[in-house]
């Protein structure tokens, strides 16, 4: 019979390998791959049969709603960036609950995922807005109009001060993104190895030592569902703050206004 506390050592040590979160990151996009191309198989018959087309057509129909009530009508556009990352996020959590390396228990992987959210962000900004229409959207509504010349120089510091806090909430998404995901996804996971080692067999009753030899009682297994729940929940969270990331950006500021 294996040794539980050299079966987790052993998980711990590859987890702690500088290329498995690489490894494990290629393997969900291959997974994805895979599972997309089944899933267009599929799509070709008139009526779905298949339940990986059928969860594919589910899953998009959910992304394509989230993208239109969150960005607005031009969200249409944001689908397939935000469906793909929602479907790294969730498979990458999922990972850990079937004993491999989750992908988002790595701060390097959630770091470098946030990044590209926000970079693209700007890039969007950029584009829909101008460029100096996206540097002036960081300063704010106009301030002071109608304002003697004292009461504009005060809402002139305003700006500038608002300008200074809206760069800094810019760079501040890169580590609100990542450090959510990956707290939350390490903390899972360093829940469930400390309830799988918490009670071993022989602790229970002796003959029960003698059959299974030094393995833990796998009381994670009770977690299992609340480690399901947290997966989907931090991978929907992730998603749904790249698409009010997008909307702030993206949507000009008269829609944005009319919006709320």
């Amino acid at each position: 019979m294996p040794d539980s506390g050299a079966l987790i050592a052993a998980a711990e040590h590859a987890e702690g390998a500088w290329w498995a979160p690489i490894v494990y990151t290629v393997l969900v996009c291959l997974v994805i791959i895979v599972a997309g191309r089944i899933g267009l198989l599929g799509a070709k018959e008139h009526v779905p049969r298949n339940m990986i087309t059928r969860l594919f057509e589910h899953l998009y129909l959910f992304i394509e709603n989230m993208c239109l009530s969150v960005i607005g009508p031009h969200g249409q556009r944001y689908i397939p960036l935000v469906f793909t990352i929602y479907m790294i996020v969730l498979l990458s959590n999922f990972f850990g609950l079937i004993g491999l390396t989750a992908p988002t228990s790595s701060f390097g992987v959630t770091f470098g995922m946030a990044v590209m959210v926000v970079v693209y962000v700007q890039w969007e900004g950029i584009r829909t807005r101008g460029p100096v229409g996206y540097v002036r959207h960081f300063f704010g509504p106009p301030l002071g109009e109608g304002l003697p010349l004292l009461g504009r120089a005060f809402m002139l510091l305003i700006t500038l001060l608002l300008f200074v806090i809206e760069v800094i909430s810019e760079i501040a998404k890169n580590l609100s993104l990542s450090l959510r995901l990956y707290g939350n996804m390490s903390g899972e996971h360093e829940v469930g190895v400390t309830f799988g080692g918490l009670v071993k067999f022989a602790d229970l009753w002796a003959p029960l030592g003698a059959v299974f030899g030094d393995m833990s009682v796998p009381l994670h297994a009770l977690l299992f569902p609340l480690a399901v729940f947290v997966s989907v929940v931090q991978a929907l969270i992730f998603t749904i703050l790249t698409c009010v990331y997008l909307s702030l950006l993206v949507r000009p500021p008269g829609e944005a206004a009319h919006a709320h």
